[in-house]
């Protein structure tokens, strides 16, 4: 039997966002990041846990970088991120990856808090 994957939504400041969430764990979601294949199509947001810096080499657009603290708030956003560029933050507990515009878009901003949870 196969068992549906579930996506967290992102949630802003405890809105609900149509976002979907993927949680990096492995060596490989980490370093990949949001190069696009199939199996990345699933979600909008990658969330990369104990991070504090993430590049941009290889990811043909340019895309939003949002560093968070261990409470979800946001330190700082890094909009539209060229492509063969590095941010980091070393007070960071988390980074979040998402497409270019969306932070803005969904009023991510320093002080908000972001959280990811499963929305029934």
């Amino acid at each position: 039997m196969i068992r549906p994957v579930v996506l967290p939504k992102l949630y802003v400041d405890g809105r609900c966002t149509t976002l979907r969430v993927c949680m990096a764990r492995t060596f490989g979601e980490r370093i990949f990041g949001m190069l696009r294949s199939r199996r990345w199509q699933r979600f909008e947001v990658l969330c990369l846990p104990r991070c504090t810096a993430v590049h941009t080499c290889f990811v043909p657009l340019p895309i939003d970088i949002v560093f968070t603290d261990r409470t979800g708030r946001v330190l700082q956003v890094v909009a539209s991120l060229a492509p063969w560029r590095v941010a980091l933050m070393p007070k960071a507990d988390s980074v979040w990856e998402l497409p270019e515009g969306v932070a803005q878009r969904h009023s991510i901003e320093q002080g908000v808090r972001l959280q990811a949870w499963l929305s029934w």
